[in-house]
């Protein structure tokens, strides 16, 4: 059977070297290639460039076809720089993405968007998915907080998805799917993604521009609150030199991409409050390097709040799901996430109470203040006083309790109703009710997605799969599946094994496994049998 879609190519020495950073709370800020408003100097911009370079310049492909040759100008300017000027720069970014870009690929192949914008990573972070920019935006894909929260990425004191390069991929893909949907042009859809949709959406409208390179023509003309920075002027223009010489890596004297490139690893789910630290030793990693392919979670324990994803490498991953489906997951198992409300507590009183070193303690609670309000992990033995409320948190999607009210299940016939609530997305709706957004276009008569408003009441079909109870499921290698109550999924129009995977807490190899299914084999209407949890 192929390879699927989470089993990805890593690091090759260099990369390696690059990245072992050590544990992940580890954060470095600032842009990755250069500042992002370097201009190429007159010695770039002079040297004559090669045959095969020239060659590579014109190659064109879906999102880089008819320029103008103003368009072509400005890209030409980025292809020089990266070349001779930042050359070192590129080499290394490349190095970093060989881990992740067969994996990329593939997220916007399964969606007919082009594959080539798998290199955006490289202009927004150089691949590096612990980066920080000094406005806030984290990860490869550089998602801002609340943007990332839109497409399914939690931030919180226990994880932050946006770091997790797999899970913040397939946010990337349909936040530009989004994008392309609403302006019908990837070089105007890719300044959106820099700049903000509503930015590039006032200004195409002020100047009455078509595309990101008439609004740049026009920048001058524009009022200055709609006239565009610096950065989005010369971001386009760069990623469209980085994919020319992805395209051409080879005649350009890169190392190209081959099929060796990395080591596979595993996608697993951890349940809340599992003890990171001894899953990577049950497993026999060491700590940092368990650190380097999971730099999404803050501290030695998961989340207390909800399951998360931890990778492992594929040779250990019948040894980490063992230890996964074990009662306890550690010691940090049986605690209990409590909020502090307005008592006076310390750590040294906290160690005391509970005859646990303050070290633990704080290795559970990474960044926790003891702030009036906060919500901290604490062994079970806790007696509630008034210093300390159990939280009522345990949802990924918790929201406030008006929002909760609005959107509790409520029954219409077999569908349920959910009221757009501020910053939603029907991408981020749908993810949380495990279905398609899709399903939710074609059940409420929606065509653009755009039109999505706050307080639309959005009727939700109910997922088609039926349920046979206790049903005796295969088992897995390490024999632990046991009996599990067997359901018939019917794919929908652009699912995928991994939006299936998820949405039942399984691996896609046990997806490919039970129904010999593959990514090109997969059709809306075929009905896949799930062993779910």
């Amino acid at each position: 059977m192929k390879k699927t879609l989470f089993t990805t190519f890593c690091y090759q020495a260099l990369c390696l070297i690059l990245l072992l950073s050590g544990c992940a709370t580890n954060r470095q800020n600032g842009p990755v290639l250069e500042d992002i408003t370097y201009e190429p100097d007159a010695k770039e911009l002079d040297l004559p460039l090669k045959p095969e370079e020239v060659a590579a310049l014109k190659s064109t492909g879906e999102i880089d076809r008819n320029l103008s040759s103003t368009a072509m100008a400005d890209t030409t300017k980025q292809f020089r720089h990266y070349l001779y000027g930042a050359r070192k720069h590129i080499t290394v970014s490349i190095e970093r993405a060989r881990q992740y870009l067969p994996y990329v690929r593939e997220v916007f192949r399964q969606r007919n968007m082009p594959e080539e914008l798998a290199y955006l990573g490289i202009v927004e972070s150089g691949y590096r998915n612990e980066v920080s920019s000094h406005k806030g935006a984290v990860g490869v894909w550089q998602f801002m907080k609340t943007t990332g929260a839109r497409y399914g990425l939690d931030a919180d004191s226990w994880t932050d998805d946006r770091m997790d390069v797999y899970e913040a991929t397939e946010a990337a893909a349909e936040y530009l799917k989004k994008l392309y949907g609403e302006f019908r042009d990837w070089p105007t859809a890719i300044a959106a993604y820099n700049a903000g949709e509503g930015k590039i959406r006032r200004a195409k409208k002020e100047c009455g521009a078509r595309n990101f390179f008439e609004i740049r023509e026009r920048n001058e003309t524009l009022s200055e609150q709609n006239q565009l920075r610096e950065e989005t002027k010369q971001y386009v223009p760069r990623f469209l030199a980085v994919i020319k010489i992805m395209r051409n890596l080879e005649s350009l004297h890169f190392t190209p991409m081959t099929e060796n490139d990395g080591y596979k690893v595993k996608r697993l789910v951890a349940s809340k409050g599992t003890d990171l630290r001894q899953l990577s030793e049950a497993s026999d990693l060491d700590w940092n390097s368990f650190c380097l392919l999971n730099k999404h979670h803050r501290g030695l324990v998961s989340s207390a709040e909800r399951d998360t994803y931890v990778y492992v490498p594929d040779g250990k991953a019948t040894v980490a799901q063992q230890f996964l489906q074990t009662e306890p997951r550690g010691k940090f198992a049986e605690w209990k996430l409590t909020r502090v409300t307005g008592g006076r507590l310390s750590w040294t009183a906290l160690e005391k109470r509970y005859n646990v070193q303050g070290e633990i303690l704080k290795a559970a609670n990474p960044r926790c203040t003891l702030a009036n309000g906060e919500s901290i992990l604490l062994p079970c033995r806790w007696t509630q006083t008034a210093d300390a409320q159990p939280t009522g948190r345990t949802h990924r999607n918790a929201r406030s309790s008006n929002q909760d009210n609005a959107n509790q299940s409520k029954q219409k016939g077999h569908e349920q109703v959910h009221v757009v609530a501020e910053n939603e997305t029907l991408y981020g709706i749908a993810k949380r009710y495990g279905i398609t957004p899709d399903d939710i276009m074609r059940v409420n008569g929606i065509s653009d997605v755009t039109k999505i408003r706050v307080g639309k009441r959005l009727n939700l079909p109910r997922r088609e799969k039926k349920e046979i109870l206790t049903a005796a499921a295969p088992q897995n290698a390490n024999g632990s599946l046991g009996k599990r109550k067997t359901r018939e999924y019917v794919v929908q129009q652009n699912d995928s094994l991994w939006k299936i995977a998820k949405m039942y807490n399984v691996s896609v190899d046990d997806l490919q496994r039970w129904n010999n299914a593959g990514a090109k084999n997969l059709r809306a209407g075929t009905r896949l049998i799930v062993y779910a949890k």
